[in-house]
């Protein structure tokens, strides 16, 4: 089926059907000659494609079926049409179009197809009382097709949603596979060969959010406030089920990959739907905005009705994050979690054994100011009322992080009566995530069967603690 036989049947059930930009009208005629379209309004902003639509409309002998107007857009199109057809140009122009046209289409059927930029059209659509019905991607001569179908309605869009379709990236086609397998291989091969890091930075973004994107189609992605932080849902199904709340490492510079979809993984595997926290996207920013992100993720994802507990669990600086958070509940507004992970985190500003770049980044100017230094230094601020029960892992040999860190925050749990379990394990280095293949990134250094048994140690203790404060 070539691309004007699907968006002409794509009109069946319409009654008059108003092509914008109609060009031949091909699409128009067919509509009511095999559809049973009954009226038809061929609209174009040139006499030339007008002139063209006209013996196209002659030729088939449907001059009393359809009107001819010379029109910008909608501009001088009076007469009523419950569906419209606007295809063939860019997604930006189509957008203009239906923007200035916006009294006229509300209530109506979208049929739209656009030769580049369709997120723009999705936006579009999101924001202005419509929402897509049904997403087709298709190959004609060679050449990639997406066609949108939108009706009038509300339904939230995320950004993953915008930029490659709400039914399609769920439920993809061949064509569609196809088209970004391409993509996928395309800058698989370019990123060896650009020199510059922050494109290089830029391709490498695109392309592993195009391979997380096919791994987990159930995935859903929310910007945060307005900034380039977000978080990501990656829910198993609609069943109530306990959350493990991910906030990845990075030295509060950037939040690691490797502990964010590996960890997905093996969470998934327990049956946990899985929450990851990109808390760190503007890294030029300083204390307290990445507990802000985390908290605001936080409670956005208490309002999911499948999430039932809630597990914190943070890594390296992520760690240092999500336990501040929780220490400091009244300061960020939210209801504490129930229960908290944490693997080889930073706990402690002292210089004797803090990671000093963590610190450098989160405070920036204020790295000096020994009052916000001993207030972040979160084994000074542990009590009975403000700390979750904690399960705790990390390494002995850890380069990065000093063990003590883990020794200080367990003290503090000690003195406040708070029960927390430990896991040092007497080999192996800083951020390990997983410590499987899945995580390490080819280093091998960062596998270690014996130190991912931590994900199975991990879970019983969760269903330990969930069967016993339920």
């Amino acid at each position: 089926m070539d691309r004007i036989t699907r968006m002409a049947s794509l009109c069946k059930g319409s009654i008059c059907v108003c092509d914008v930009g109609c060009d031949h009208a091909y699409t128009l005629v067919e509509a009511i000659k095999k559809y049973g379209v009954k009226k038809g309004i061929a609209a174009d902003i040139a006499e030339g494609p007008l002139a063209n639509a006209n013996k196209t409309i002659t030729d088939e002998n449907l001059l009393d079926n359809v009107d001819i107007i010379l029109s910008n857009g909608f501009d001088n199109i009076e007469a009523s049409f419950d569906t419209v057809i606007i295809s063939g140009m860019g997604g930006a122009l189509i957008t203009e179009i239906l923007s200035r046209g916006l009294s006229k289409i509300r209530g109506k059927k979208l049929i739209l197809e656009a030769n580049c930029e369709v997120y723009r059209i999705r936006q579009f659509i999101s924001r202005n009382g419509f929402l897509i019905e049904h997403e087709e991607a298709f190959y004609d001569q060679g050449k990639y097709y997406e066609i949108l179908v939108c009706v009038p309605g509300i339904k939230k869009m995320d950004e993953l949603d915008i930029l490659y379709g709400p039914i399609l990236r769920k439920n993809p086609n061949d064509a569609y596979k196809l088209f970004y397998d391409n993509k996928i291989n395309l800058l698989s091969s370019i990123i060896p060969q650009i020199n510059n890091p922050t494109k290089k930075d830029i391709k490498i973004k695109e392309l592993n959010e195009l391979v997380t994107l096919f791994k987990y189609p159930a995935m859903e992605k929310y910007h945060i406030l307005d900034t380039n932080n977000y978080y990501r849902t990656y829910f198993i199904d609609n069943k109530k089920r306990p959350t493990i709340f991910v906030a990845p490492g990075g030295g509060y510079k950037y939040t690691s990959p490797r502990e964010s979809e590996p960890v997905v993984d093996e969470f998934h595997k327990k049956g946990y739907h899985v929450v990851v926290v990109n808390y760190r996207e503007t890294f030029e920013e300083a204390y307290p905005m990445p507990g802000k992100y985390l908290a605001y993720a936080l409670n956005e994802i208490r309002k999911d009705k499948r999430v039932s507990k809630i597990i914190g669990l943070g890594f390296s600086a992520g760690g240092h994050c999500i336990l501040e958070m929780c220490l400091h509940s009244g300061q960020y507004n939210i209801e504490n979690i129930d229960l908290l992970m944490l693997a080889y985190p930073v706990i402690t500003a002292n210089r004797q054994y803090a990671h000093l770049g963590s610190f450098e980044m989160l405070l920036k100017e204020e790295v000096n100011n020994e009052t916000l230094r001993n207030y972040l230094s979160l084994e000074t601020q542990v009590r009975c009322d403000n700390t979750p029960n904690i399960f705790l892992w990390g390494t002995y040999t850890d380069e990065a992080v000093p063990v003590m860190n883990s020794f200080l925050l367990l003290d503090a749990c000690n003195k406040a009566n708070i029960n927390a379990e430990y896991h040092m394990f007497p080999m192996g280095g800083h951020g390990l995530s997983v410590a499987n293949s899945n995580s390490s990134e080819g280093n091998k250094q960062k596998e270690n069967p014996y130190i991912a048994k931590w994900v199975d140690l991990a879970n019983e203790w969760i269903q330990y603690k969930i069967k016993n404060q339920a």
